[in-house]
């Protein structure tokens, strides 16, 4: 019996050593796009922040103004989405446009925004001529003096956690839009941790 066996045509040598550098271009190109989107990202969509002082407490701890080499040794760091859009209740952060702090960052809560009228009287915050519910604050405010403000169109208001230790729209006035760098989406404590702002 004769075995009917067809011939297996073998690939050359040149089309295997082809396909395979075809295949490492590929993989290069794919992490090469890879790190370039992640550059964007980091360049034009997120940032972070070191907090430090205590302008934010409790809700971000601001560390105890010790510095190790340049680098916040025990502050919370906060990511930064640059292109969110701004709205009441948000924690941004910010470089005051008038000179106060004119080479410092800022973080603070958003309290108003374009048409909000933002007053305070004896003390208590009033958005819109309704006391404002705000779970978030360090403790009541004391001696302040009274503000009747609306907010214009491309500015926001906004004020620390920690009111009676904290110089925020109340001292410098409404902030521009185009100074704000993010707004936070995401905590991480000086224990490592990951919260929600």
């Amino acid at each position: 019996m004769q075995d009917n066996f067809e011939p297996i045509e073998l690939e050359p040598q040149a089309n295997k050593n082809r396909k395979l550098i075809a295949a490492a271009i590929v993989v290069l190109l794919v992490i090469i796009l890879a790190i370039t989107c992640a550059l964007l990202v980091k360049y034009y969509v997120i940032s972070t922040f070191i907090v430090d002082g205590v302008s934010m407490h409790p809700t971000l701890n601001g560390g105890n103004g010790a510095y190790e080499d340049n680098d916040r040794t025990n502050g919370d760091v906060i990511y930064l989405n640059k292109i969110a859009k701004i709205k009441r209740g948000d924690i941004v952060v910010f470089t005051p446009d008038n000179g106060i702090f004119s080479e410092k960052s800022l973080v603070k809560r958003v309290i108003g925004v374009a048409g909000d009228r933002i007053q305070i009287i004896d003390n208590t915050v009033y958005l819109n001529g309704e006391k404002l519910d705000e779970p978030y604050i360090n403790e009541p405010m004391r001696d302040n003096d009274n503000l009747d403000i609306t907010v214009e169109d491309g500015r926001i208001f906004c004020m620390g956690d920690n009111r009676n230790h904290s110089t925020d729209s109340r001292v410098f006035g409404t902030v521009p839009l185009d100074v704000v760098v993010g707004k936070c989406f995401l905590i991480k404590g000086a224990n490592g941790k990951l919260r929600a702002p």
